[in-house]
C-alpha cells in the first residue's frame, strides 16, 4: 500500500475501512465538500465514496472538475457509475474516493469518524460499537486501515498499553504518528520538537532485554499464550523459512537454552537467542548490521508509482512463470510449481487482455500457443522454452533463468525506444514457494540494495547466439537506479498483498516482503529481478506447497483463476484504479 498520495490512501480506505464486514451503510452529509451537498457513504463491506447531485446544466467534465479537481477524471466517474455519458438533474452519482482532492477525503473521514482525533502523538479512533449485522472491530482491523498492515496491531498493542488484543466499543486507540499512513498522516498537527532520546526510548522491542553470559550475547523473548518455539521465535526473529533452516536453528537455540520438549514449553518462557543468529531488523539498534539495515530501508521509502493508466493503456507487463521444462521448480506432493505457476500466467494473461489494454509479453511458452488446460490437476509437462530470439527450450534451470532478465531488459529497452516512460513497464515473475509447512500465503521478494554485482553479463555458449544477449549483454546500475527501483518495486508488492488480501487469499503473515532471501546462512537477490533493467519488479511466491491447505487449493482451477485475478487487480491498483476493480469471474479455457 502506498505510503502518500489521493491514490495510495484510497486503496487503504476503500478495501479496509474499519466498519468491518456485513455492517449496515453509512450515509453522512458533508457540506464542506460543496454544494448540492454530496453525501459520504461507508458500505457494509467497508468500502468508501462519496454521491453527489449534479448542478443545473452541469456536464459530465464539469462536475469532475468540480468534485475531483480535473476534468480529466470524467471517464472514471462514468465508470463508476455504469458508463453514465448525460447527467440527470436530481440524481446522486457516485465519485470513488481515489478521485477526490485531499481536502474532500479528509471532509468525508472527519463526517464519518466524528469521534476520531487527530492529534500531535498520532490518530486516536474510538471503536464503534457493534450494531446489529455489524463485527466489531479488531486490533488488526484498525493497524490495517491505518497503517496498511495489520502486523503493525503488536506496536498498537503496546502503545496503548494493553495486555491483549481484546478492544471494547467506546474505547481510544492510539494510532502512532510515526505508522500512520496518507490521509490520516496529513491530518495530524504538527509535532513537538523531540529529542533522539526521546525517539529511542519510544521505539518498540519484542524482546525483555539484551544480553550476554558465558556463551556470548543473545536476546531475551518472553513466550506467549499459543507461540511456538519455531514459528514464533525461529521464524520470526532469524528470517529462515525453508524447513530444513528452520529445524537447524530450533536444534541450537534448544541446547543454547538447555530445552528438552519444545511442545511443553510454558507461558512467560524466557528464550535467549543469540545475536548472530537474529536478522538485522531485531538486533540492538547500535549494531553495525542494524544501522546499515535502516539505512537500506529507508533508502527508496519515499519513491511510489506516479503513472495512472485506469485502464492500463500503453503500460506493457512482462509476465514470467518460474522454471519451466526440465527445472520443475518445487516438486511437493505429486504436484509440480512449474505447470502451476505457467498456468496461473496463463490465466493473468487472459484476464489482462480481455479486461484492459495493457500489452502483456509472456517469457515462456509451451508448446505452439498459450492454451489453458480447463482442469483441476494439471498433467506434467517439460515443454516449456524461454521466448528469446531463438527460444531456448529449458534444459537447464540456471541458463534459463538469465535469458529471462535478458529477455525482459530488451523488452525495456525497446518499449523505452518506443517513447514509453519507464513507470509504463512492469515485471512480474510467479513461483510457488517450498517452505516449513506451518507456513501459508503469498510473499514477494523485490531487489534490495545489496548482493548486485555491477557490470555483470554471460558469455559463451548458448548466450552468443540470443539476439537479446547481443543488444545488451552486460548489465550495472548506479545507487541512485537501484534506490528507485527498490521503492516502485516495494510500492508494486505492496499493491499485490493488498490486493491478495482483498480476495481473501492468503499472505504470509511475518514479514511477506523481502529483498532478499535467506537460506543456509546465506542471504542472495533472485536473478530474475537482481539484473533486471525494469524499475519495478517483484518475484511473487503464491502460495507455499509444502502447506497442505495450500497445496490443495492449488491444485483447483478455481483458486488458480482467483490468483490470476487478484494479481491483476494488483496491477490496476498500482496503476491508480481502486482495488477491486477486476473481481469479476471470468471463464477459463481457450487459447
Amino acid at each position: 500500500m502506498r505510503g502518500k498520495g489521493a491514490i495510495a490512501c484510497a486503496a487503504a480506505v476503500a478495501v479496509l475501512l474499519p466498519a468491518a464486514t456485513q455492517a449496515a451503510t453509512k450515509r453522512v452529509a458533508v457540506p464542506e465538500i460543496g454544494s448540492p451537498t454530496p453525501v459520504a457513504v461507508m458500505t457494509g463491506s467497508g468500502t468508501i465514496h462519496i454521491e453527489a447531485k449534479p448542478r443545473v446544466n452541469e456536464g459530465l467534465l464539469a462536475f469532475a472538475k468540480r468534485l475531483c479537481g480535473d476534468s480529466r477524471h470524467s471517464s472514471a466517474l462514468s465508470r463508476a457509475n455504469g458508463g453514465v455519458r448525460r447527467l440527470k438533474r436530481g440524481i446522486r452519482y457516485k465519485v470513488p474516493f481515489d478521485l477526490l482532492p485531499r481536502s474532500s477525503q479528509e471532509a468525508s473521514i472527519r463526517a464519518l469518524l466524528p469521534k476520531d482525533q487527530a492529534t500531535t502523538d498520532g490518530w486516536r479512533h474510538r471503536v464503534a460499537s457493534s450494531a446489529r449485522g455489524r463485527k466489531a472491530e479488531s486490533l488488526w482491523i484498525i493497524a490495517e486501515w491505518f497503517t496498511g498492515d495489520g502486523e503493525n496491531h503488536r506496536i498498537l498493542r503496546q502503545a496503548n498499553s494493553l495486555t491483549s488484543n481484546v478492544i471494547r466499543p467506546g474505547q481510544m486507540i492510539l494510532v502512532p504518528r510515526r505508522l500512520l499512513i496518507e490521509p490520516f498522516a496529513a491530518m495530524l498537527p504538527a509535532p513537538p520538537p523531540r529529542t533522539a532520546a526521546v525517539r529511542t526510548a519510544t521505539e518498540p522491542t519484542p524482546f525483555i532485554r539484551y544480553g550476554s553470559d558465558e556463551q556470548g550475547e543473545y536476546a531475551s523473548y518472553r513466550l506467549k499464550a499459543g507461540e511456538a518455539l519455531y514459528s514464533s521465535v525461529v521464524m520470526r526473529f532469524t528470517g529462515r523459512l525453508f524447513a530444513g533452516d528452520v529445524n537447524e536453528l530450533v536444534k541450537e537455540i534448544k541446547e543454547r537454552n538447555r530445552i528438552g520438549n519444545v511442545r511443553d514449553l510454558p507461558v512467560g518462557y524466557e528464550v535467549k537467542i543469540p545475536l548472530d543468529l537474529l536478522s538485522a531488523r531485531y538486533l540492538p539498534a547500535d549494531d553495525p548490521r542494524r544501522v546499515e539495515w535502516e539505512a537500506q530501508r529507508a533508502a527508496g521509502g519515499g519513491i511510489e508509482n506516479k503513472v495512472l493508466a485506469l485502464d492500463l493503456d500503453g503500460v506493457t507487463v512482462v509476465l514470467d512463470a518460474g522454471h519451466g521444462g526440465r527445472d520443475t521448480g518445487a516438486p511437493v506432493g505429486g504436484i509440480w510449481e512449474s505447470n502451476y505457476v505457467y498456468d496461473i500466467m496463463l490465466r493473468t494473461k487472459k484476464v489482462l487482455e480481455s479486461r484492459t489494454a495493457a500489452t502483456v509479453v509472456p517469457t515462456t511458452r509451451e508448446g505452439s500457443t498459450f492454451r489453458i488446460d480447463d482442469l483441476d490437476v494439471l498433467p506434467k509437462s517439460r515443454g516449456h522454452a524461454v521466448l528469446t530470439s531463438p527460444p531456448y527450450r529449458i534444459d537447464d534451470g540456471t541458463v534459463a533463468t538469465n535469458f529471462r532478465w535478458y529477455l525482459a531488459n530488451w523488452i525495456y529497452q525497446q518499449r523505452r525506444k518506443a517513447g514509453a516512460d519507464a513507470g509504463q513497464v512492469i515485471f512480474i515473475s510467479i513461483h510457488a514457494d517450498s517452505l516449513h509447512p506451518s507456513l501459508r500465503g503469498a510473499m514477494v521478494y523485490i531487489p534490495g540494495l545489496v548482493g548486485i554485482t555491477n557490470n555483470y553479463g554471460k558469455t559463451g555458449a548458448p548466450y552468443s547466439s540470443r539476439r537479446e544477449v547481443r543488444a545488451g549483454p552486460r548489465v550495472s546500475f548506479t545507487r541512485s537506479e537501484r534506490t528507485t527501483s527498490k521503492g516502485l518495486s516495494r510500492d508494486l508488492a505492496e499493491h499485490m498483498l493488498a490486493s491478495f488480501r482483498n480476495f481473501d487469499l492468503a499472505v504470509h503473515h511475518n514479514v511477506p516482503i523481502r529483498d532478499r532471501i535467506v537460506r543456509r546462512r546465506g542471504a542472495y537477490v533472485p536473478a530474475q529481478i537482481r539484473w533486471n533493467r525494469v524499475p519495478a519488479k517483484i518475484l511473487l511466491e503464491v502460495g507455499n506447497l509444502a502447506n497442505e491447505q495450500d497445496r490443495r487449493l492449488m491444485k483447483t482451477r478455481a483458486y488458480r483463476q482467483r490468483v490470476a485475478e487478484a494479481i491483476v487487480d494488483g496491477i490496476l491498483s498500482y496503476y491508480g484504479v481502486p482495488q477491486g476493480g477486476a473481481h469479476r469471474a471470468v471463464t477459463a479455457g481457450g487459447s
